[in-house]
């Protein structure tokens, strides 16, 4: 978690620890928003760049309020498609 921290504060220009415990949550938040929707739990626990790119967007749409919107849709789109990609979700055994 502390790369995309760090990932995330960088983006944003931030060099200060004042918003590190929020910006913790909304990763956390990405992450069990995403796996709601079925992805893979090893994905999300060690992401790849599709992945640690939703859950950035994600963040940022909470962070940058300016361009919220922006990071919201983006992260909507994100998801849709790792929704639509076998290799990103959970195969059930017919239950």
């Amino acid at each position: 978690m502390l790369e995309l921290l760090e990932e995330i504060k960088k983006i944003q220009g931030i060099n200060h620890t004042e918003f590190d415990s929020m910006i913790n949550i909304w990763i956390e938040s990405a992450k069990l928003d995403l796996k709601g929707i079925g992805i893979v739990d090893t994905l999300i626990d060690n992401p790849n760049n599709l992945i640690k790119s939703a859950i950035i967007t994600y963040v940022l749409s909470f962070l940058d309020v300016t361009n919220a919107e922006l990071y919201s849709n983006s992260y909507a789109l994100q998801k849709d498609v790792l929704r639509h990609t076998k290799e990103y979700i959970e195969v059930s055994n017919g239950i």
